[in-house]
């Protein structure tokens, strides 16, 4: 006797089987060489009509669901906790004009502005670049290719020389304004800034040892010149971007 006769006998034994329901099933098995092997399977469920009964009851639970919020049954009626096909129709509706979508074969978004953004950027990368130039424009951050500037007035008294100035907050005698320039190390002071007192461009030092006109002290924003500064004087301090 052949293994599809015999399979055919076992699935008619089994309809008065009285095997219980099982919703745990897989439903690719259904087709699987495993549905034939009842020979071999110590349950003897393998390729009976109530292994077949139950993968289709499995998918049927899977599509109607059965307590979940979302879900492909569409009753007549309004069903507490279930939504309608028209309902999710609708929502979908909403999210494309939320977004500005075309509709539903609509995959990327069109921008009617391209000053930093490129046509059909993700939503995530475009509002993320936006983000950037406006942190750029409110001077939060720099642009990696923005020189920055910053101007400290004399409006007290002399300072001695070598008096250490810190540019970012100098204390009461100066008006300052501009960029918030950081000093990172001696080298970038003197590879990537320049310095001008009443316009005058001054020669730079790593420290108070080159004996040049202004030199950086140990802290990120301090300085200090060789020379007096007196009231009125105009030092302005300008940082490059670093070389790439």
């Amino acid at each position: 006797m052949s293994p599809r006769t015999l399979t055919l006998q076992n699935q008619i034994r089994s309809t008065t089987s009285g095997i219980e329901y099982d919703d745990t099933l897989s439903l690719p098995l259904a087709e699987s060489l495993v549905n034939e092997a009842f020979l071999t399977d110590p349950t003897q469920v393998s390729g009976t009509l109530v292994m077949d009964l139950n993968f289709l009851r499995t998918a049927i639970r899977d599509i109607k669901g059965d307590t979940p919020l979302y879900n492909w049954y569409d009753p007549a009626d309004t069903t507490p906790g279930l939504i309608t096909l028209s309902g999710a129709r609708a929502e979908i509706s909403n999210l494309q004009t939320f977004v500005g979508s075309d509709g539903d074969g609509d995959t990327t978004p069109d921008y009617t502005s391209l000053c930093f953004i490129s046509q059909n950027d993700p939503l995530e990368t475009a509002i993320s670049t936006l983000d950037f130039q406006l942190c750029v424009a409110t001077g939060t951050i720099q642009a990696a290719n923005e020189v920055q500037k910053r101007v400290l007035i004399r409006t007290g008294g002399t300072v001695t020389a070598n008096t250490t100035i810190n540019i970012d907050t100098p204390g009461a005698g100066w008006t300052v304004f501009g960029d918030d320039i950081l000093l990172t190390s001696s080298g970038v002071f003197v590879e990537a800034s320049k310095v001008y007192t009443n316009g005058f461009l001054q020669l730079l030092g790593p420290d108070d040892a080159a004996n040049n006109d202004v030199y950086r002290v140990a802290a990120n924003y301090d300085i200090a010149f060789e020379y007096k500064i007196s009231k009125n004087d105009v030092i302005q301090i300008y940082k490059f971007p670093s070389s790439p």
